[in-house]
C-alpha cells in the first residue's frame, strides 16, 4: 500500500493530527491489520472503489463509500479487499466533535457511515475528490469541507480542551474529582462534556493514555523489561500491564513487541 502524508491547513491544526492518502494498487497483496485504540476518530473518504473495512466479530464491511472510524478503547481489525484509494483525516484525540453533527459516544468504537452524519452533502464531496486531478488536489477538496463545518458551528469547549491537556500526563494522573476541581465544574457536568466531546468518560480516557505510554515504552526500548515499562508508565505492576494489553489490544505484552501486524 502506498501512503502520502499531506500538509494540513493552519485553522484546522488544533483538530486533525494527520492527513494522508492511502491507495491499495491492483494485484499488491493484502493482509489483516490490527489497529489499536488510540482514542482517535478518522474520516475516510474514498475516491476509487469502495474500501472494505471489517470490525473484530464482523461478518459484513463498513456501509458506504466514506465513513468515520473511532478508535477509542477496542482494537479494530482492518483488511482490504481489491485496489482501493482514499483520503483519510486523523484528528487529534477529543477534536473531532466540532466536525460531526452527533455526541461521540454515539459513534464510539463503530464504523459509521458519513451520511448519517453529513446527508446529501457527502455524494458531492466524493464526486469532488473523485475527479480531482491529483492528490493535492483532493486533500483541498476535504479540507474546504472540514473549514465551512468548522466555521459553520458554534460549540467549541475551551474546557475540554484544558482537560485533555491535564489528562495527558500519565506520571500524574488526576480523579475525575480532582479534574473537575480544576476545570471549575461539577463531576456529572465533565462526565457529560466528556461523552458528548470525545466519547469517553475522563478515567477510561486516562487507562487509554496509560497504555498509550506503555506502547511507546514496548516500541522504543525493546530491551526494557516489562515490569521497568510498566512501572514507568503508572501501573501498579506487571500483571496489570498485562492485563490492560489483552483488553485493549487482545495480545500479551510480548506479542505486541513481535507482532508485525499490529499499528500503534
Amino acid at each position: 500500500m502506498q501512503i502520502q502524508l499531506h500538509e494540513i491547513a493552519p485553522v484546522l491544526r488544533p483538530f486533525v493530527k494527520v492527513i494522508c492518502s492511502l491507495e491499495q494498487m491492483p494485484g499488491e497483496p493484502s493482509a489483516p491489520v490490527r489497529v489499536l485504540p488510540d482514542t482517535s476518530v478518522e474520516l475516510f473518504v474514498n475516491f476509487r472503489e469502495p474500501e472494505k473495512l471489517f470490525p473484530p466479530q464482523a461478518s459484513t464491511p463498513a456501509p458506504g463509500r466514506s465513513f468515520i472510524t473511532s478508535r477509542m478503547n477496542q482494537f479494530m481489525d482492518v483488511e482490504t479487499l481489491g485496489s482501493g484509494g482514499f483520503l483519510t483525516v486523523c484528528f487529534h484525540p477529543g477534536q473531532a466533535y466540532p466536525f460531526f453533527p452527533v455526541p461521540m459516544d454515539e459513534v464510539t468504537n463503530q464504523i459509521t457511515d458519513l451520511r448519517e452524519l453529513w446527508g446529501r452533502v457527502v455524494a458531492e464531496l466524493e464526486e469532488q475528490v473523485e475527479q480531482a486531478g491529483d492528490p493535492s488536489q483532493r486533500v483541498a477538496v476535504v479540507q474546504r469541507y472540514l473549514i465551512a463545518r468548522l466555521r459553520a458551528q458554534d460549540k467549541l469547549d475551551q474546557t475540554i480542551g484544558f482537560c485533555l491537556a491535564q489528562l495527558n500526563r500519565p506520571e500524574d494522573p488526576l480523579s475525575v474529582e480532582e479534574l473537575a476541581g480544576k476545570a471549575g465544574i461539577s463531576n456529572r457536568q465533565l462526565l457529560r462534556r466528556f461523552n458528548q466531546c470525545v466519547g469517553l468518560s475522563p478515567k477510561e480516557l486516562a487507562r487509554i493514555q496509560q497504555f498509550l505510554h506503555a506502547l511507546n515504552g514496548l516500541k522504543g526500548r525493546p530491551a526494557a523489561s516489562l515490569t521497568e515499562i510498566a512501572y514507568e508508565s503508572g501501573y501498579y505492576d506487571q500483571a496489570h500491564f498485562i492485563h490492560a494489553c489483552r483488553a485493549y489490544a487482545g495480545l500479551s505484552p510480548r506479542q505486541l513487541r513481535s507482532a508485525t501486524h499490529v499499528l500503534y
